[in-house]
Protein backbone atom coordinates (compact mmCIF):
# COMPACT_ATOMS: atom_id res chain seq x y z
CA UNK A 1 0.00 0.00 0.00
CA UNK A 2 1.12 3.22 -0.72
CA UNK A 3 1.81 6.23 2.03
CA UNK A 4 -1.49 7.94 1.05
CA UNK A 5 -3.73 4.79 1.08
CA UNK A 6 -2.16 4.38 5.00
CA UNK A 7 -3.00 7.45 5.70
CA UNK A 8 -6.69 7.21 4.00
CA UNK A 9 -6.72 3.78 6.59
CA UNK A 10 -5.99 5.15 9.62
CA UNK A 11 -8.85 8.07 9.10
CA UNK A 12 -11.30 5.69 7.64
CA UNK A 13 -10.81 3.75 11.16
CA UNK A 14 -11.31 6.37 13.28
CA UNK A 15 -14.40 6.97 11.71
CA UNK A 16 -15.36 3.93 12.14
CA UNK A 17 -14.80 3.75 15.76
CA UNK A 18 -16.72 7.09 16.20
CA UNK A 19 -19.58 5.24 14.07
CA UNK A 20 -19.47 2.37 16.96
CA UNK A 21 -19.25 4.47 19.35
CA UNK A 22 -23.03 5.40 20.43
CA UNK A 23 -22.13 7.21 23.52
CA UNK A 24 -21.09 10.62 21.26
CA UNK A 25 -21.85 12.15 18.04
CA UNK A 26 -18.92 11.53 15.93
CA UNK A 27 -16.96 15.62 15.47
CA UNK A 28 -17.82 17.02 12.57
CA UNK A 29 -14.95 17.00 9.82
CA UNK A 30 -14.38 20.59 8.38
CA UNK A 31 -11.43 19.68 6.61
CA UNK A 32 -10.47 17.60 3.41
CA UNK A 33 -7.55 15.64 4.90
CA UNK A 34 -5.57 17.33 2.80
CA UNK A 35 -2.78 15.83 4.67
CA UNK A 36 -3.20 12.01 2.91
CA UNK A 37 -1.73 13.29 -0.55
CA UNK A 38 1.11 15.42 1.11
CA UNK A 39 4.28 12.53 1.70
CA UNK A 40 6.73 14.89 3.57
CA UNK A 41 4.69 17.47 6.17
CA UNK A 42 4.57 15.18 9.22
CA UNK A 43 2.89 17.79 11.40
CA UNK A 44 0.15 18.45 9.24
CA UNK A 45 -0.87 14.76 9.13
CA UNK A 46 -0.69 14.25 12.80
CA UNK A 47 -3.14 17.30 13.32
CA UNK A 48 -5.98 15.41 11.08
CA UNK A 49 -5.25 12.87 12.82
CA UNK A 50 -6.10 14.91 16.20
CA UNK A 51 -9.44 16.67 14.84
CA UNK A 52 -10.48 13.08 13.10
CA UNK A 53 -10.32 12.08 16.90
CA UNK A 54 -11.42 14.71 18.67
CA UNK A 55 -13.01 17.57 16.50
CA UNK A 56 -11.35 21.02 15.76
CA UNK A 57 -11.99 21.93 19.19
CA UNK A 58 -8.99 19.86 20.15
CA UNK A 59 -6.58 22.73 18.54
CA UNK A 60 -7.73 25.18 20.87
CA UNK A 61 -6.55 22.36 23.78
CA UNK A 62 -3.34 21.54 21.95
CA UNK A 63 -2.47 25.14 21.53
CA UNK A 64 -2.62 25.40 25.02
CA UNK A 65 -0.25 23.02 26.22
CA UNK A 66 1.82 23.70 23.89
CA UNK A 67 2.49 27.09 25.16
CA UNK A 68 2.54 25.97 28.95
CA UNK A 69 3.94 22.34 29.09
CA UNK A 70 5.85 22.00 25.72
CA UNK A 71 7.45 25.70 25.86
CA UNK A 72 8.75 24.71 29.41
CA UNK A 73 10.21 22.04 28.94
CA UNK A 74 11.84 22.52 25.05
CA UNK A 75 14.82 24.55 26.84
CA UNK A 76 17.04 21.91 28.53
CA UNK A 77 16.14 19.54 25.08
CA UNK A 78 17.26 22.09 23.15
CA UNK A 79 20.39 23.40 24.82
CA UNK A 80 21.89 19.55 24.80
CA UNK A 81 21.34 19.88 20.88
CA UNK A 82 22.84 22.84 20.55
CA UNK A 83 25.91 22.17 22.45
CA UNK A 84 26.26 19.01 20.27
CA UNK A 85 26.34 20.97 16.85
CA UNK A 86 28.71 23.60 18.51
CA UNK A 87 31.19 20.91 19.43
CA UNK A 88 33.98 21.52 17.30
CA UNK A 89 37.58 19.80 16.21
CA UNK A 90 39.15 22.65 18.32
CA UNK A 91 36.48 22.41 21.16
CA UNK A 92 39.76 21.65 23.56
CA UNK A 93 42.43 24.03 22.13
CA UNK A 94 42.20 27.22 24.72
CA UNK A 95 40.62 30.81 23.61
CA UNK A 96 42.28 32.83 21.51
CA UNK A 97 44.56 35.53 22.86
CA UNK A 98 43.26 38.01 20.25
CA UNK A 99 40.24 36.41 21.04
CA UNK A 100 40.07 36.97 24.88
CA UNK A 101 42.02 40.63 24.52
CA UNK A 102 40.46 41.96 21.62
CA UNK A 103 37.14 40.30 20.96
CA UNK A 104 35.31 40.16 17.45
CA UNK A 105 33.39 42.98 15.64
CA UNK A 106 29.71 41.99 14.21
CA UNK A 107 27.54 44.20 12.25
CA UNK A 108 24.22 44.37 14.32
CA UNK A 109 22.45 43.70 10.66
CA UNK A 110 24.06 40.12 10.45
CA UNK A 111 23.11 39.15 13.62
CA UNK A 112 19.28 40.87 14.06
CA UNK A 113 17.63 39.53 11.73
CA UNK A 114 14.39 41.71 12.45
CA UNK A 115 15.65 44.77 13.33
CA UNK A 116 14.33 43.79 17.16
CA UNK A 117 17.39 45.31 19.14
CA UNK A 118 17.28 48.90 18.07
CA UNK A 119 13.23 48.71 19.18
CA UNK A 120 13.10 50.13 23.08
CA UNK A 121 11.82 46.69 25.38
CA UNK A 122 10.17 49.57 27.64
CA UNK A 123 7.72 51.40 24.98
CA UNK A 124 4.18 49.73 25.01
CA UNK A 125 2.87 51.93 22.24
CA UNK A 126 5.61 50.35 19.51
CA UNK A 127 5.10 46.70 21.35
CA UNK A 128 8.47 46.77 22.80
CA UNK A 129 7.48 45.17 25.94
CA UNK A 130 5.54 42.83 23.97
CA UNK A 131 8.38 41.83 21.83
CA UNK A 132 11.03 40.97 24.64
CA UNK A 133 9.18 39.06 26.44
CA UNK A 134 9.55 38.93 30.39
CA UNK A 135 12.98 40.47 31.71
CA UNK A 136 16.14 38.33 32.98
CA UNK A 137 19.40 38.41 33.89
CA UNK A 138 20.59 36.16 30.96
CA UNK A 139 18.06 37.56 28.12
CA UNK A 140 20.36 38.64 25.21
CA UNK A 141 18.25 40.88 23.79
CA UNK A 142 17.92 42.76 26.74
CA UNK A 143 21.90 43.21 26.94
CA UNK A 144 22.25 44.34 23.57
CA UNK A 145 19.75 46.85 23.71
CA UNK A 146 21.46 48.67 26.34
CA UNK A 147 24.57 48.49 24.88
CA UNK A 148 23.01 50.19 21.79
CA UNK A 149 21.33 52.56 24.17
CA UNK A 150 25.22 53.26 26.40
CA UNK A 151 26.91 53.53 23.21
CA UNK A 152 30.73 52.99 23.66
CA UNK A 153 29.94 51.36 27.40
CA UNK A 154 30.48 47.95 27.78
CA UNK A 155 27.79 45.42 29.10
CA UNK A 156 28.23 42.04 30.61
CA UNK A 157 26.01 40.03 29.50
CA UNK A 158 26.20 35.99 30.21
CA UNK A 159 30.18 35.04 29.67
CA UNK A 160 31.00 38.15 27.11
CA UNK A 161 30.89 42.08 27.43
CA UNK A 162 29.21 43.28 24.64
CA UNK A 163 30.35 47.16 23.45
CA UNK A 164 28.67 49.12 20.52
CA UNK A 165 29.62 51.36 18.06
CA UNK A 166 27.42 53.67 16.95
CA UNK A 167 30.05 54.64 13.81
CA UNK A 168 30.33 51.25 12.46
CA UNK A 169 27.01 50.13 13.79
CA UNK A 170 29.26 47.07 15.59
CA UNK A 171 29.19 45.23 18.11
CA UNK A 172 32.27 44.01 19.55
CA UNK A 173 31.99 40.47 22.01
CA UNK A 174 34.91 39.53 23.66
CA UNK A 175 35.06 36.94 26.60
CA UNK A 176 34.82 38.69 30.45
CA UNK A 177 35.76 34.85 32.14
CA UNK A 178 38.45 32.83 32.41
CA UNK A 179 38.24 29.61 31.21
CA UNK A 180 40.55 26.65 30.18
CA UNK A 181 39.15 26.02 26.68
CA UNK A 182 37.14 26.82 23.66
CA UNK A 183 34.50 23.65 24.41
CA UNK A 184 34.02 25.34 28.43
CA UNK A 185 33.45 28.76 27.04
CA UNK A 186 30.92 27.79 24.26
CA UNK A 187 29.00 25.11 26.80
CA UNK A 188 29.00 27.91 29.46
CA UNK A 189 27.66 30.50 26.92
CA UNK A 190 24.95 28.10 25.87
CA UNK A 191 24.05 26.98 29.33
CA UNK A 192 23.13 30.41 30.94
CA UNK A 193 21.74 32.20 27.71
CA UNK A 194 18.12 32.48 28.04
CA UNK A 195 17.27 30.73 24.36
CA UNK A 196 13.06 30.28 24.64
CA UNK A 197 10.83 32.54 26.08
CA UNK A 198 7.62 32.43 25.89
CA UNK A 199 5.84 35.53 25.90
CA UNK A 200 8.34 36.47 22.48
CA UNK A 201 7.73 33.45 21.20
CA UNK A 202 3.91 33.95 21.64
CA UNK A 203 4.31 37.92 20.14
CA UNK A 204 6.45 36.82 17.71
CA UNK A 205 3.76 33.82 16.38
CA UNK A 206 0.74 36.25 16.70
CA UNK A 207 2.57 38.89 14.66
CA UNK A 208 3.06 36.91 11.87
CA UNK A 209 -0.53 36.12 11.54
CA UNK A 210 -1.18 39.67 12.48
CA UNK A 211 1.64 41.88 11.45
CA UNK A 212 0.51 44.04 14.96
CA UNK A 213 4.05 44.52 15.90
CA UNK A 214 5.47 45.48 12.32
CA UNK A 215 3.18 47.69 12.00
CA UNK A 216 3.64 49.12 15.31
CA UNK A 217 7.04 49.36 14.32
CA UNK A 218 6.33 50.56 10.71
CA UNK A 219 8.45 47.85 9.12
CA UNK A 220 8.21 48.30 5.49
CA UNK A 221 6.77 45.34 3.09
CA UNK A 222 10.70 45.14 2.21
CA UNK A 223 11.62 44.43 5.68
CA UNK A 224 8.83 41.61 6.46
CA UNK A 225 9.55 40.35 3.39
CA UNK A 226 13.00 39.55 4.25
CA UNK A 227 11.82 38.17 7.45
CA UNK A 228 9.42 35.89 5.75
CA UNK A 229 11.84 34.55 3.39
CA UNK A 230 14.21 33.51 6.14
CA UNK A 231 11.18 31.76 7.78
CA UNK A 232 10.36 29.78 4.79
CA UNK A 233 13.16 28.55 4.31
CA UNK A 234 13.28 27.22 8.27
CA UNK A 235 9.70 25.60 7.37
CA UNK A 236 11.03 24.12 4.11
CA UNK A 237 13.45 22.16 6.45
CA UNK A 238 10.75 21.14 8.77
CA UNK A 239 9.21 19.95 6.11
CA UNK A 240 11.75 18.07 4.50
CA UNK A 241 12.93 20.56 1.52
CA UNK A 242 16.55 21.31 2.54
CA UNK A 243 17.33 23.25 -0.97
CA UNK A 244 16.83 26.83 0.54
CA UNK A 245 15.19 28.01 -2.75
CA UNK A 246 12.13 29.55 -2.84
CA UNK A 247 9.61 29.39 -5.80
CA UNK A 248 8.24 31.99 -8.13
CA UNK A 249 4.85 31.47 -6.67
CA UNK A 250 6.00 31.37 -2.79
CA UNK A 251 7.74 34.57 -3.50
CA UNK A 252 4.78 36.25 -4.67
CA UNK A 253 3.03 34.85 -1.88
CA UNK A 254 5.11 36.32 0.56
CA UNK A 255 5.21 39.46 -0.73
CA UNK A 256 1.42 40.04 -0.82
CA UNK A 257 1.77 38.93 2.48
CA UNK A 258 4.62 41.16 3.77
CA UNK A 259 1.82 44.02 2.05
CA UNK A 260 -0.91 43.20 4.55
CA UNK A 261 1.60 42.32 7.53
CA UNK A 262 2.99 46.20 7.22
CA UNK A 263 -0.51 47.73 7.41
CA UNK A 264 -1.71 45.39 10.53
CA UNK A 265 -4.33 43.58 8.62
CA UNK A 266 -4.71 40.48 6.84
CA UNK A 267 -7.05 38.20 5.21
CA UNK A 268 -8.70 35.19 5.52
CA UNK A 269 -9.93 33.65 2.15
CA UNK A 270 -13.26 32.04 3.05
CA UNK A 271 -14.03 30.69 -0.54
CA UNK A 272 -17.21 32.93 -0.79
CA UNK A 273 -15.93 36.23 0.02
CA UNK A 274 -12.93 37.84 1.53
CA UNK A 275 -12.32 38.25 5.34
CA UNK A 276 -10.00 41.02 6.88
CA UNK A 277 -8.44 40.47 10.65
CA UNK A 278 -6.99 42.32 13.00
CA UNK A 279 -5.59 42.47 16.21
CA UNK A 280 -4.96 45.56 18.45
CA UNK A 281 -1.46 46.10 20.43
CA UNK A 282 -4.06 45.79 23.74
CA UNK A 283 -5.81 42.42 22.46
CA UNK A 284 -1.82 41.19 21.99
CA UNK A 285 -0.62 42.68 25.18
CA UNK A 286 -3.88 41.28 26.74
CA UNK A 287 -3.01 37.95 25.22
CA UNK A 288 0.42 38.09 26.28
CA UNK A 289 -0.46 38.73 29.68
CA UNK A 290 -3.23 35.50 30.10
CA UNK A 291 -0.49 33.67 28.65
CA UNK A 292 2.56 34.76 30.48
CA UNK A 293 3.16 32.27 33.31
CA UNK A 294 0.25 30.15 33.08
CA UNK A 295 0.13 26.52 33.69
CA UNK A 296 -3.97 26.17 32.60
CA UNK A 297 -3.54 24.81 28.99
CA UNK A 298 -7.44 25.51 28.77
CA UNK A 299 -7.25 28.67 29.99
CA UNK A 300 -4.62 29.93 27.66
CA UNK A 301 -6.44 28.07 24.73
CA UNK A 302 -9.50 30.55 25.78
CA UNK A 303 -7.19 33.50 25.77
CA UNK A 304 -5.92 32.54 22.20
CA UNK A 305 -9.22 31.94 21.08
CA UNK A 306 -10.58 35.22 22.11
CA UNK A 307 -8.01 37.01 20.57
CA UNK A 308 -9.37 35.55 17.24
CA UNK A 309 -12.42 36.15 17.90
CA UNK A 310 -11.37 39.81 18.79
CA UNK A 311 -9.47 40.27 15.33
CA UNK A 312 -12.31 39.27 13.39
CA UNK A 313 -15.28 41.41 15.39
CA UNK A 314 -15.81 43.89 12.39
CA UNK A 315 -16.65 41.31 10.18
CA UNK A 316 -18.97 39.72 12.49
CA UNK A 317 -21.55 38.51 9.96
CA UNK A 318 -18.92 36.87 7.36
CA UNK A 319 -16.86 35.41 10.97
CA UNK A 320 -20.52 33.54 12.63
CA UNK A 321 -21.18 32.02 8.97
CA UNK A 322 -17.96 30.47 8.83
CA UNK A 323 -17.18 30.19 12.50
CA UNK A 324 -15.36 26.71 12.87
CA UNK A 325 -12.91 27.07 9.33
CA UNK A 326 -12.11 30.32 10.91
CA UNK A 327 -10.98 29.06 13.80
CA UNK A 328 -9.51 25.51 12.43
CA UNK A 329 -7.22 27.06 9.81
CA UNK A 330 -6.27 29.60 12.59
CA UNK A 331 -5.44 27.54 15.02
CA UNK A 332 -3.55 25.02 12.31
CA UNK A 333 -1.59 28.37 11.19
CA UNK A 334 -0.87 29.05 14.70
CA UNK A 335 1.06 26.08 15.47
CA UNK A 336 2.62 25.73 12.56
CA UNK A 337 3.85 29.24 12.74
CA UNK A 338 4.56 29.03 16.35
CA UNK A 339 6.91 25.59 15.19
CA UNK A 340 8.95 27.30 12.75
CA UNK A 341 9.24 30.25 15.60
CA UNK A 342 11.02 27.88 18.29
CA UNK A 343 13.20 26.82 15.32
CA UNK A 344 14.14 30.08 14.64
CA UNK A 345 14.94 30.82 18.34
CA UNK A 346 17.92 28.77 17.99
CA UNK A 347 19.08 29.32 14.53
CA UNK A 348 18.54 32.71 13.61
CA UNK A 349 18.14 34.72 17.02
CA UNK A 350 20.56 37.04 17.82
CA UNK A 351 22.04 35.06 20.36
CA UNK A 352 22.54 32.29 18.20
CA UNK A 353 24.00 34.42 15.47
CA UNK A 354 26.34 35.69 17.87
CA UNK A 355 27.30 32.65 19.04
CA UNK A 356 28.06 31.62 15.36
CA UNK A 357 29.93 34.42 14.66
CA UNK A 358 32.19 33.82 17.59
CA UNK A 359 32.81 29.96 16.40
CA UNK A 360 33.45 30.88 12.89
CA UNK A 361 36.54 33.75 14.09
CA UNK A 362 37.87 31.29 15.94
CA UNK A 363 37.88 28.75 12.99
CA UNK A 364 39.19 31.23 10.50
CA UNK A 365 41.67 33.49 12.13
CA UNK A 366 39.53 35.46 13.53
CA UNK A 367 37.47 36.18 10.85
CA UNK A 368 33.45 36.08 10.76
CA UNK A 369 32.11 34.72 8.43
CA UNK A 370 28.24 35.17 8.87
CA UNK A 371 26.70 38.08 6.68
CA UNK A 372 23.03 37.70 5.08
CA UNK A 373 20.79 35.30 6.78
CA UNK A 374 19.60 33.62 3.84
CA UNK A 375 22.48 32.97 2.56
CA UNK A 376 24.08 31.51 6.18
CA UNK A 377 21.00 28.79 6.36
CA UNK A 378 23.07 27.44 3.16
CA UNK A 379 26.41 27.58 4.83
CA UNK A 380 25.28 25.92 8.04
CA UNK A 381 23.03 23.58 6.38
CA UNK A 382 23.90 20.13 8.41
CA UNK A 383 23.60 22.83 11.81
CA UNK A 384 20.33 24.11 10.49
CA UNK A 385 18.70 20.36 9.51
CA UNK A 386 19.80 18.73 12.60
CA UNK A 387 18.04 21.32 15.11
CA UNK A 388 14.79 21.25 12.64
CA UNK A 389 14.96 17.60 13.18
CA UNK A 390 14.63 18.41 17.15
CA UNK A 391 12.16 20.75 16.65
CA UNK A 392 10.43 18.11 14.49
CA UNK A 393 10.75 15.31 17.07
CA UNK A 394 9.49 17.31 20.10
CA UNK A 395 6.42 18.72 18.29
CA UNK A 396 4.93 15.81 16.93
CA UNK A 397 5.51 13.79 19.60
CA UNK A 398 3.53 15.96 21.55
CA UNK A 399 0.93 16.02 18.71
CA UNK A 400 1.27 12.29 18.85
CA UNK A 401 0.87 12.10 22.60
CA UNK A 402 -2.58 14.52 23.16
CA UNK A 403 -3.44 12.18 19.98
CA UNK A 404 -3.27 9.23 21.90
CA UNK A 405 -4.96 10.46 24.68
CA UNK A 406 -8.14 10.99 22.70
CA UNK A 407 -7.86 7.64 20.79
CA UNK A 408 -7.77 5.81 24.08
CA UNK A 409 -11.13 7.74 25.44
CA UNK A 410 -12.81 6.89 21.79
CA UNK A 411 -11.36 3.32 22.06
CA UNK A 412 -12.60 2.39 25.48
CA UNK A 413 -16.21 2.46 25.56
CA UNK A 414 -16.15 0.83 21.91
CA UNK A 415 -13.97 -1.96 23.43
CA UNK A 416 -15.89 -2.38 26.59
CA UNK A 417 -19.45 -2.85 23.87
CA UNK A 418 -17.19 -5.05 22.26
CA UNK A 419 -16.77 -7.15 24.86
CA UNK A 420 -19.33 -7.24 26.06
CA UNK A 421 -21.46 -8.54 22.95
CA UNK A 422 -18.89 -11.16 22.62
CA UNK A 423 -19.80 -12.22 26.16
CA UNK A 424 -23.48 -12.70 25.17
CA UNK A 425 -22.66 -14.35 22.43
CA UNK A 426 -20.75 -17.47 24.66
CA UNK A 427 -23.95 -16.97 26.64
CA UNK A 428 -26.24 -17.71 24.13
CA UNK A 429 -23.50 -20.66 22.53
CA UNK A 430 -23.31 -22.08 25.90
CA UNK A 431 -26.89 -22.18 26.35
CA UNK A 432 -27.69 -23.44 23.27
CA UNK A 433 -25.37 -26.72 23.53
CA UNK A 434 -26.64 -26.87 27.33
CA UNK A 435 -30.51 -26.42 27.12
CA UNK A 436 -31.15 -29.93 26.06
CA UNK A 437 -29.09 -31.83 28.36
CA UNK A 438 -30.24 -29.54 31.25
CA UNK A 439 -33.85 -30.51 30.41
CA UNK A 440 -33.18 -34.52 30.77
CA UNK A 441 -31.67 -33.76 33.97
CA UNK A 442 -34.13 -32.04 35.15
CA UNK A 443 -36.99 -34.43 34.22
CA UNK A 444 -34.82 -37.70 35.50
CA UNK A 445 -34.51 -35.55 39.15
CA UNK A 446 -38.55 -35.43 39.39
CA UNK A 447 -40.06 -37.59 41.97
CA UNK A 448 -42.13 -40.59 39.47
Amino acid sequence: MSRADNKRGVFNNIKAYNSLNQQGKPPTQTDLMTSVNNTKETIPFLLDVLKTVAGAGALKILIGNMLTKMVGGAEPKLKTALKKQFTQSNASDPLPTTFRNSGVNMPIKDIDTTGKLKVNPSLTETGGKILYGQPSENNFDYKAHDAIRLNGTPVNCNNMSITYNSTTDKFNVKPNVTVPDVNTYFNNYIDNTQLINSDEIVSNTMDRIYGTLSNKQKKTPEQILDELMIEKMLEQVLNGDDSFEISPDDLNELRSLANQLATGVVGYDMGCGYMPAQLSIDDLNKLINAISGSTNAFAVGNAVEAALDSSVSGTSEIANENKETIRDGFFQKMINTFTVKLLSAVTTAPQVRTLMGMMSSLQNNGKVLISNAKEDLKKWKVFIKCMAKEIMIMVAEFIFLLALVYLMKLLTPVIKRIVKEKINQFKRIIVSLTAGKAAKLAEAAAPS
